[in-house]
């Protein structure tokens, strides 16, 4: 099961089966591989298309090319789950966040490739990047709540940074481990 936060005090139950999809469930090596930027438009939309090939497989909020085991810097977000008003996918190819707020607050994230719990992450609360959309525009935005959280989570998956490195305790670490090599086992996911 993989849950997500919709607001600060509701949470709703999404049941996932992505042990049949090819997302990459930690521990894995090559989630903590730092992504390249994409070089052409058209290497950027064929990576986009298999990207949303997958999140038509699966429901997903978010989710970074390196997940997929494609290490370019492309992500799709959608966040409509957590804000309703909001039901565009969002395509960021070679995304960079250009300003982080000073105002930070904690809540709850989920991943597909950390799919056993929700982990607490305190991140900025807005911020500010550039990237290029779908047709290669290049587009300036500024984003705040679980826009900027949402974002932020996937550029953490292009600089090689899991939900697991988030966790202070080793021992707590050590355990999401743990649980994720027996996910893994019971699922026969081999990578």
């Amino acid at each position: 099961m993989f849950s997500v936060i919709i607001n600060k005090n509701l949470v709703a139950e999404v049941k996932l089966d992505i042990s049949e999809s090819p997302v990459i469930i930690a521990p894995d090596p090559r989630l903590n591989q730092v992504s390249e930027p994409i070089k052409t438009i058209e290497e950027g939309k064929a990576i986009i298309d298999k990207m949303l090939g997958v999140a038509k497989q699966i429901q997903l909020a978010g989710l970074a090319a390196v997940q997929i085991g494609i290490h370019k810097r492309a992500l799709i977000l959608d966040i409509s789950s957590y804000v309703p008003e909001n039901q565009a996918m969002h395509i960021l190819i070679n995304p960079e966040i250009t300003y982080f707020s000073e105002d930070k607050w904690v809540a709850d994230e989920g991943c597909l490739s950390v799919p056993i719990d929700r982990i607490s992450v305190e991140r900025p609360e807005s911020i500010k990047l550039t990237y290029l959309d779908y047709d290669g525009k290049k587009v300036e935005i500024s984003a705040s709540g679980w826009f900027a959280r949402g974002i932020q989570h996937e550029m953490d998956h292009l600089n090689g940074v899991t939900l697991l490195d988030h966790v202070k305790s080793r021992l707590k670490k050590d355990m999401y481990i743990r649980k994720l090599k027996k996910y893994k086992r019971i699922n026969n996911i081999t990578s």
